[in-house]
């Protein structure tokens, strides 16, 4: 008996997954939707395991949970005033990063691994406190020293739906530009030559200046961590072949796509009166939680107010200031339950900027969906949704009334919007498994094989010529040029050949004569 108990014991330290694991989260940025998506897998993750978080956002300790305030190390963004961030990076040209003399993400990883508490954990090494680190590689070439250090297992937790300028550095691929457009792009396909020029363009552009920017800075200043390789086991990515364009995918890269939806709540008493009792139907107005609807030039929340007006549907509209002479048909309030709103089937229609936690909720729901995209990714993500049959787009800065009520119009009396919806929110619900499944499965798999590396792609072996095949090429090229060559030689000589039995036979005739 007690050498059964020790071998179960035995079994236990092994395999950390089946009786908990520790994990060590690491958060770095502040943005309130980069957290949520953090946040929902470690919800998950606390109900089996035992979770240490490094957040600039803390929200509070509880049972298998525990939170370390990284504010002081991970800037936070505020809320935003929605025209600066259109004309600060609502431009493709805007949002592609110049060529700096010095990395802000530099400075941010060295103040991390100044931080007291990872100074701490860094220097105790690998004494078998945590089994794995999970980490959004927002600044990973420094962060993935942390596991390096610890000797554990690394898995990121990606909240975008693409990763276009990582995927050659973690999974030894890259998407082809030719067909996959870069997370920057604004459209969800590209057909003609000057948009595939262009995506091209942006994909070249996205690698090449951080690069040199990284070389430049290991030159100058050499850290600890430019040397660490980044090899994540699993990587946790928020995406679904529903929202975006079907293409190869690593087998170590999982799509969760939606992981932060959860059943339906009941709405407060005042909301669930106001959107029943509104007999053609709600519309639901919100900007997401990064930009401040009350920062809205005054002509642009006019035009807003006017329309609405003329709608014969209620309004439910997040504003986050005060706002004077409103039609009796808008509810405004800093903050809405969105997701159980849009789940009430009296929803005729979403207005969204198109952020990607919107996105999912809007396709879970089947409700037609009106963006004004503002910066980032967002413009991709509503021209997903537009190709998709179930959303218009418009531009926020030029909106005006007629255009507005049009698309309103459009989009709530003409049915094919909302039939597409509810074709791409059956599609998006048909799952083998659900995302909660799906991320305690794989993550036990890492466990369960110590880091699962096996699932790492061949090609992280390869240089960087020999995966683009550069060798094999030379050598074919060598063995054409020197083919050719003797060809020539060849030739020359078989007709130099010639021309003297030309000429012997030449002079044979002659004598003859």
């Amino acid at each position: 008996m007690k050498n059964l108990l020790l071998f179960g014991l035995l079994v236990a330290q092994s395999c950390p997954g089946m009786f908990g694991a520790r994990i060590l989260a690491v958060e770095p940025h502040g943005s309130r939707s980069h957290w949520q998506y953090m946040k929902s897998i470690l919800d998950l993750l606390t109900a089996r395991h035992q979770v240490t978080v490094i957040t600039p956002l803390p929200s509070g300790d509880r049972e298998n949970y525990t939170e370390i305030d990284a504010s002081q190390v991970f800037p936070v963004y505020p809320v935003m005033d929605t025209v600066d961030m259109i004309e600060q990076f609502g431009s493709v040209v805007n949002m592609l990063p110049p060529v700096p003399e010095r990395s802000l993400e530099r400075d941010i990883c060295d103040a991390f691994f100044d931080f007291g508490p990872v100074r701490d954990l860094l220097r105790r090494g690998a004494d078998g406190r945590y089994d794995v680190v999970l980490l959004e590689p927002f600044y990973s070439p420094c962060l993935s020293y942390l596991a390096h250090r610890l000797r554990v297992p690394e898995i990121y937790a990606i909240p975008s739906s693409m990763i276009t300028p990582l995927e050659m550095l973690l999974f030894g691929t890259e998407p082809s530009p030719s067909y996959v457009p870069n997370l920057l792009y604004s459209g969800a396909s590209m057909d003609g030559f000057a948009q595939r020029l262009a995506n091209v363009a942006m994909f070249a552009y996205v690698k090449i200046v951080p690069w040199l920017t990284n070389v430049r800075m290991m030159y100058r200043e050499p850290r600890r961590y430019d040397v660490v390789r980044h090899r994540p086991s699993l990587v946790f990515i928020n995406t679904h072949f529903i929202t975006e364009s079907p293409r190869p995918f690593p087998v170590n890269m999982i799509q969760i796509g939606g992981i932060h939806l959860r059943p339906p709540e009941v709405l407060p008493y005042d909301i669930l009166e106001f959107i029943e009792n509104s007999p053609h139907g709600i519309i639901y107005f919100t900007f997401g939680s990064v930009s401040s609807m009350s920062t809205l030039p005054k002509h642009i929340k006019q035009t807003f107010i006017e329309s609405f007006a003329q709608v014969p549907q209620r309004v439910l509209w997040k504003y986050d200031g005060e706002i004077n002479g409103l039609p009796e048909n808008i509810m405004t309030r800093k903050w809405f339950p969105q997701r159980d709103i849009l789940l009430h089937p009296n929803i005729k229609l979403f207005i969204s900027h198109g952020g990607i936690s919107g996105v999912y909720e809007a396709v879970d729901a089947g409700v037609p969906v009106l963006g004004f995209p503002l910066f980032y990714d967002q413009p991709r993500n509503m021209g997903n949704l537009v190709e998709e049959g179930m959303a218009l787009s418009m531009d926020l800065l030029t909106v005006n009334k007629n255009s507005f009520l049009e698309k309103i119009n459009e989009l709530i009396n003409n049915k094919s919007y909302s039939h597409c919806a509810k074709i791409v929110s059956k599609r998006f619900k048909d799952r083998p498994v659900s995302t909660s499944e799906t991320v305690n499965y794989w993550f036990d798999y890492v466990l369960r094989y110590n880091g699962a590396y096996h699932l790492n792609s061949k090609a992280l072996k390869l240089t960087w010529y020999q995966y683009l095949m550069l060798d094999i090429i030379t050598v074919i090229l060598i063995f054409l040029i020197v083919f050719a060559y003797l060809t020539y030689i060849l030739f020359q000589w078989f007709q130099n050949y010639t021309l003297k039995l030309y000429d012997l036979n030449k002079k044979f005739i002659t004598i003859k004569k």
